[in-house]
């Protein structure tokens, strides 16, 4: 089964895994890419937020409501 995944969040570890918590407990799949983490492990690390959270694109619109909410709760 293919899945067309589009990002919806890009931040820092934790808010990523955070958020990640949150879509699952909400029946949403979701995949975490770590680009600063993938970009250590050959030596090129990175300063840019490059934890990305990507979802199925079927469930964007219910993935949107629960990031709304999500980002009320967490500014900084």
């Amino acid at each position: 089964m293919e899945h067309d995944l589009v990002e919806i969040y890009s931040g820092n570890e934790i808010q990523a895994m955070a958020l990640k918590y949150e879509l699952e407990r909400s029946g949403i799949e979701c995949m975490i890419r770590n680009d600063q983490e993938a970009g250590n492990l050959i030596g090129i690390g990175s300063i840019q937020f490059a934890v990305r959270v990507l979802i199925d694109q079927k469930n964007l619109k219910q993935a949107n409501l629960i990031l709304d909410d999500f980002l009320k709760r967490n500014q900084a």
